[in-house]
């Protein structure tokens, strides 16, 4: 098959996908979306791109599989140990300490959580500081991915001795229970953490949050959907909210009346309030 006809091809592929199925993987970097797409057409055992379109409609449940191939981000427990010390030792005590004077429930996106690890990480942290500063205030974690497939399995809880080596000692205990040689989500965790489907260029299901964290995975994303999702984030964060991006990653140009930097190395930033028309107007020239 020739490079021409292959990328005419699976632009057809992705607009039946798109039309049948509702997912839009134009959205994604095309290079890197395409390439996996061939992927997985060899891993089945298709010849062709035509072949391909057959197997999908003989199989039904391989557009998942296809979804998960092309979304696909590395996830683990506690990974990077930097933004999670930084989150340990000053952000979240800065936030408790702000929820302890206005009142309120931490609320935290986990945005692209794949199988849940960085979401439970999330919760595991904020609720040992918790139980340590404010064992009254509430939290509430979500974690969002676009596989179904994915938060099923974070919704299980279920991880391996290998999966769970970097959660913390002092914290292991209590958001772990054993169960036939794995580990599962406690209860008290599972409790504050909720997971559902979600596709990031759709409105964002939550609001009035104090953190968001999507790491790896709008460096998939063309420059311009980028931008887009950044929008929706800064509209989902409260005022003086948070936003946790991949190291690798960085705002899009415009956004810089959005949000300012709190740690460039571990690209961290807070939510700028943007002012109204109407307010710099001030009421035009009193009203007249």
């Amino acid at each position: 098959m020739e490079q021409k006809e292959s990328v005419l091809e699976i632009n057809e592929l992705t607009w039946y996908i798109n039309s049948r199925y509702g997912i839009d993987l134009s959205m994604y970097r095309t290079t890197c979306m395409k390439r996996r797409i061939m992927h997985r057409i060899q891993m089945v055992g298709c010849d062709s791109i035509d072949e391909y379109f057959i197997y999908l409609n003989e199989h039904p449940e391989e557009i998942e599989r296809l979804k998960d191939i092309v979304t696909i981000h590395v996830t683990g427990f506690f990974r990077d140990e930097d933004v999670f010390r930084k989150l340990e030792t000053v952000l979240f005590p800065e936030l408790i300490g702000r929820k302890k004077e206005n009142g309120g429930v931490v609320r935290i996106w986990s945005a692209g959580c794949s199988t849940g690890d960085e979401t439970y990480s999330l919760a595991i942290l904020m609720d040992y500081l918790l139980s340590k500063y404010s064992p009254g205030m509430e939290l509430e974690v979500f974690g969002t991915d676009i596989s179904e497939e994915s938060t099923k399995t974070a919704r299980a809880g279920l991880y391996s001795e290998e999966k769970i080596t970097r959660v913390p000692a002092q914290m292991k205990s209590v958001a772990f229970e054993p169960e036939d040689g794995m580990f599962r989500i406690s209860n008290r965790i599972r409790r504050s953490v909720k997971f559902r489907v979600h596709d990031l260029f759709s409105p964002p299901p939550f609001s009035l949050l104090d953190l968001i964290v999507c790491r790896n995975v709008l460096i998939h994303f063309e420059h311009d959907i980028r931008g887009q999702v950044i929008s929706r984030f800064h509209s989902a964060l409260s005022d003086e909210g948070l936003l946790i991006l991949g190291k690798s990653e960085a705002l899009e140009s415009g956004s810089g009346d959005q949000f300012e930097i709190v740690d460039p190395r571990n690209k961290i930033f807070r939510k700028l309030i943007v002012k109204k028309d109407a307010e710099s107007s001030n009421q035009t020239q009193g009203g007249k």
